[in-house]
């Protein structure tokens, strides 16, 4: 049982008293509702405790069972969010539940149209709740590969492979039908596809109200052609929605319709974040409709797009822009981006990937990020790179290092590290880069102000003895992601955390893999030493 789920029962234990309480928990161990009155927290309480257990597995499930009220609270948790790391088996089990959701009509019509291809939807009663309601992030692609195992269960293969596109797409749209009239909750909206030929529904399922009214994210992830109702659909968002405050568009190089994703930036009042991957042709386009949004943007993020100077006049006048983000964009150019020393934004954090050759570039846009940036990831460090950081931010606390390979050149670690007062510091090297054997980082480069470490990255058992045997460093959190980790690299941590004495927080990618023996090194560091071990659920958001 999880220490949070615990936590609970001792707080009902104190909260209901002791007769209420032994009932509560006796129907929690043997799976019973409980109709005993007990005194109510408010349900604003009761769903920030809630919040707690909800990512942990199977949590909020046992606490269905306590009783009316708290079931009443947590089933909008479970089913805001019901797509999410399913089973074939679980996948079928939602699906059935969201088609006992249908008004009879709309039961009937499906059923019909689903009997051409000799499926029958097996009987279904009523549900409790009517679950549709709940949604709040919605992804198609999810939707889609529901529905698909759904099928599976009900027909035998070969049939469903000569039509199995025409009948996902014919549930696909009566579900979302569903969610269109009965969500309420809606504001994530996902448009991905787990068959790249098939289309998403008519546009007529979609501007059913509430429908996308209440939309506070938007997200289109496409590297095929777009299909014609997709198209459709970004014509008439801004129609639908006009309060998004994350717009996240990924398009193939190909694409060339932009002129929607313009019109929906300049319809949405709060837009607060802009993200956009993929768009060489047409994104000045999109680029220069931010001007319409200047005065509510914080949050820019471009990914392989072809930037023109016209983009960066755009981005100059966001002037309360936060967090920027030109990773491997083209167009990178000392004449493009001089702009920017124009502009009026204080950023707090910025994120550049470039190729080596853009020394220039990279060194003119960290003087944009001058004394207010408190966190920076780059790719580049060179001598140049280094002495801009030190001279125009030096009010750095965090640092990530992308794909960096310090081999006989470390010193610029030890240079940019202790002119800094860093605090955070993330390496990642990608897994399918084997250069990391050559790398040079002993605990000595790393700063005396640093709390924070996440390796993301490989090392030899030998790398990671000498890294934490020479670092002095007052570490209060280590993060491990990597995918060789063993039992010597644990027991190297472990040393460490006895040794030093300030380690308090401990994460480790890949923990429901480990071996026994790891498993048990973590506990007694938990028992003895009072390691707060980070669950995997949780390694994200750290």
């Amino acid at each position: 049982m999880s220490s949070t789920y615990c936590f609970l029962i001792q707080f009902i234990l104190n909260f209901v008293g002791s007769t209420a309480a032994d009932t509560v928990e006796n129907n929690l161990f043997h799976g019973k509702r409980s109709d005993i009155p007990a005194p109510y927290l408010p349900t604003e309480c009761m769903l920030e405790i809630f919040k707690h257990v909800q990512a942990q597995d199977s949590g909020l499930y046992s606490c269905l069972l306590v009783n009316r009220y708290w079931c009443k609270n947590i089933v909008p948790l479970l089913w805001s969010r019901p797509f999410e790391a399913l089973s074939t088996e679980n996948r079928y089990k939602l699906i059935h539940t969201y088609l006992a959701c249908l008004d009879r009509e709309d039961y009937l019509n499906l059923s019909s149209s689903l009997q051409s291809y000799n499926i029958k939807i097996p009987e279904i009663r009523q549900p409790l709740f009517n679950y549709s309601m709940y949604l709040e992030e919605f992804s198609y692609k999810q939707l889609e590969i529901a529905v698909h195992s759904t099928i599976h269960i009900w027909c035998n293969k070969t049939f469903i492979n000569n039509h199995k596109q025409d009948q996902i797409l014919l549930i696909a749209t009566t579900l979302c039908k569903l969610f269109m009239r009965r969500s309420i909750s809606l504001k994530s909206f996902i448009i991905d596809k787990y068959f790249s030929h098939s289309d998403i529904p008519q546009i007529s399922t979609f501007i059913e109200q509430p429908g996308l009214s209440h939309l506070t994210r938007f997200k289109i992830d496409y590297c095929k052609p777009m299909t014609t109702n997709t198209i459709k659909l970004l014509e008439n968002l801004p129609y639908l929605c006009s309060n998004i405050r994350c717009l996240d568009i990924k398009f193939p190089i190909f694409e060339h319709n932009h002129k929607s994703i313009s019109r929906i930036i300049s319809t949405q009042k709060c837009l607060n974040e802009f993200n956009l991957s993929g768009v060489r042709i047409g994104s000045e386009r999109i680029l220069f409709s931010l001007q319409s949004r200047h005065e509510t943007l914080n949050i820019i993020r471009l990914e392989n797009v072809y930037i023109t100077e016209a983009c960066f006049n755009a981005l100059a006048l966001c002037e309360n822009l936060k967090d920027l983000s030109l990773w491997y964009c083209r167009g990178l150019y000392i004449e493009n981006t001089s702009v920017l020393l124009k502009s009026k934004f204080s950023l707090k954090k910025l994120r550049l990937g470039f190729s080596p050759i853009c020394s220039d570039v990279a060194g003119l846009i960290l003087q944009v990020g001058g004394i207010s940036l408190k966190e920076l990831e780059i790719d580049l460090i060179n001598s140049i790179i280094v002495e801009i950081i030190l001279d125009c931010c030096p009010n750095v606390k965090e640092i990530k290092l992308a794909n960096y390979f310090p081999h006989d050149n470390n010193y610029l670690f030890y240079q940019l590290f202790f002119g800094l007062s860093l605090e955070n510091l993330e390496i990642f090297i990608n897994s399918k880069n084997l250069d990391y054997e050559d790398m040079k980082l002993t605990g000595q480069d790393l700063p005396p102000s640093l709390k924070y470490l996440k390796l993301s990255c490989g090392f030899t058992i030998d790398q990671f003895k000498e890294l934490f045997k020479t670092c002095n460093a007052p570490l209060e959190t280590i993060i491990i992601d990597y995918v060789d980790l063993n039992y010597d690299h644990i027991k190297v941590i472990t040393k460490f955390i006895r040794e030093k004495k300030t380690v308090k927080t401990l994460g480790i990618v890949g923990m429901d893999d480990m071996t026994s023996q790891g498993i048990k090194e973590l506990k007694m560091l938990k028992k003895r030493y009072g390691i707060f071990i980070i669950p995997s659920y949780e390694l994200n958001q750290w």
